[in-house]
């Protein structure tokens, strides 16, 4: 473990620089999380319990006099582009800075996932020092993945992050990876054994019928001394490379959207189509019966956390009105122990039920359904909106191989190149989508509706 100036000397001597940062790539950290992971400030025997311990990259930046603070009534602004570019350690303590702007947009999903882990939240509970920081939420107050001295991390926010969507986290090192879905039949588990030799009732395990490849996505972010020139102030920098990653964290939101309607690699996984007459005949926007009759569609360990939507069906849901009454359908609070009705009474709902249902809304999702005759080849009725419901735990997982991009934008810091490349795999798949994810068809059916049509997804325009 490192005392602080030891600290200081690793980056500012350049040998002693490419040999951490070399290190980092070996171990499969971020250049930062592997400074925090060798850096205990205690051993300069100079704090005290009260005293804030500062990451190891606050205390990098700190010596080297960069921040990201802006204070104008103190007198404080961010450090300027052309004072770093002078300096090959700032330059190379501006590019971290960077990718951490990335990190904590992009990975945040994943790291957090781990984070989660039992044995990782009890290592660090037990640390008591930077000890395994790397494994730490991101936010606390000891991640390297956020500096605290940023204030542009307030500024930046992904429309829809990447855990809406899920809650499954998968790393893999395969190229190829498929879901393990569990099939039974459900009224197998209530037959009573007759015998003593009777045969008990059999779970199987099956797996996607295809295989996903997660695909490698790189992006080479400019970093050369015109273009820091023209941003003027390092904090500015670092805001536009996470905007990148917004936009990024965007396309991932978009392809995952994608997996819920078409299932993944062509596998036919996507969720059950149900039209928005099914739920409420006399509906053409989504009203309180149809809402609540949606949540009922999710049956024993399933329920809808979420629902996804057109832009204008998300606005007719949050406008709508209980019928015969003027009580909003918003005003429908559902709780552990009761739905407040608006009808003046209270229920206790015995099923299990969402709480706090969240909603959003996607200009991808207009126009996406295709009324269709059931040889599939006539097209009539025009297209519809499409609101996907699902239960975040178990509609679609990310699978990622997540050391490949930390050691290659690593690797890349140590290159005298005018672009840092972010490259990431990553992919989607589908896990329990016929149960877990159904797709409501807005808008009223065609009156020649017969039972023969089918409605089906058609391609994004």
């Amino acid at each position: 473990m490192l005392d602080t100036r030891e600290l200081i000397q690793r980056v500012t001597n350049e040998d002693q620089r490419v040999k951490t940062v070399e290190e980092a790539a070996e171990e499969g950290k971020p250049y930062s999380a592997y400074l925090d992971s060798i850096y205990d400030p205690e051993k300069d025997g100079e704090l005290g319990p009260d005293d804030d311990r500062l990451s190891a990259m606050e205390v990098v930046q700190d010596e080297l006099e960069m921040t990201t603070e802006c204070n104008p009534a103190a007198g404080i602004f961010p450090t300027r582009c052309e004072d770093v570019m002078k300096d090959p350690t700032k330059t190379f303590v501006l590019k971290e800075m960077c990718l951490n702007a990335y990190r904590s947009v992009s990975y945040a999903p994943q790291i957090a996932a781990a984070a989660r882990k039992a044995e990782r939240r009890a290592r660090w509970e037990r640390a008591g020092s930077f000890n395994s920081v790397h494994d730490t939420e991101p936010g606390s107050a000891l991640t390297p993945y956020h500096d605290a001295m940023a204030h542009w991390d307030q500024d930046v926010e992904v429309d829809i992050r990447i855990e809406e969507l899920t809650s499954r986290f998968a790393e893999t090192s395969k190229s190829d990876y498929r879901a393990t879905i569990m099939e039974y039949d459900e009224n197998a588990f209530r037959e009573e054994r007759r015998t003593p030799a009777s045969d008990p009732p059999m779970a199987t395990f099956e797996t996607s019928p295809r295989p996903i490849r997660p695909k490698k996505r790189m992006l080479a972010i400019p970093f050369t001394y015109e273009h820091l020139r023209e941003v003027e102030f390092i904090d500015k920098a670092m805001e536009h490379v996470e905007e990148i990653a917004v936009q990024r964290t965007m396309a991932k939101v978009d392809e995952g959207l994608e997996t819920m309607l078409f299932g993944a690699g062509g596998d036919d996984l996507g969720g059950t189509i149900i039209p928005l007459t099914d739920l409420d005949k006399d509906a053409t926007t989504m009203t309180p019966k149809a809402w609540l009759t949606l949540q009922k569609k999710f049956k024993r360990s399933y329920m809808m956390t979420s629902g996804i939507g057109y832009d204008d069906d998300i606005t007719d849901i949050q406008l709508a009105k209980i019928s015969g009454t003027n009580v909003m359908m918003q005003a429908l609070i559902e709780r552990d122990n009761a739905v407040l009705s608006g009808f003046g009474g209270a229920f206790r709902v015995m099923n299990q039920l969402s709480q706090g249902i969240g909603i959003g809304w996607h200009e991808n999702l207009k126009d996406r359904l295709q009324f269709f005759q059931s040889n599939g080849t006539t097209k009539r009725g025009g297209t519809y909106n499409a609101y996907i419901a699902y239960d975040l735990r178990k509609a679609i997982e990310f699978v990622t191989q997540m050391n490949t991009d930390i050691i290659e934008t690593t690797r890349d810091m140590l290159k005298q190149v005018e672009y840092i490349v972010c490259s990431e795999i990553w992919g989607w798949i589908s896990y329990q989508p016929k149960k877990a994810i159904y797709i409501i068809q807005m808008g009223g059916l065609p009156s020649n509706h017969a039972g023969g049509d089918v409605l089906k997804v058609v391609e994004a325009k």
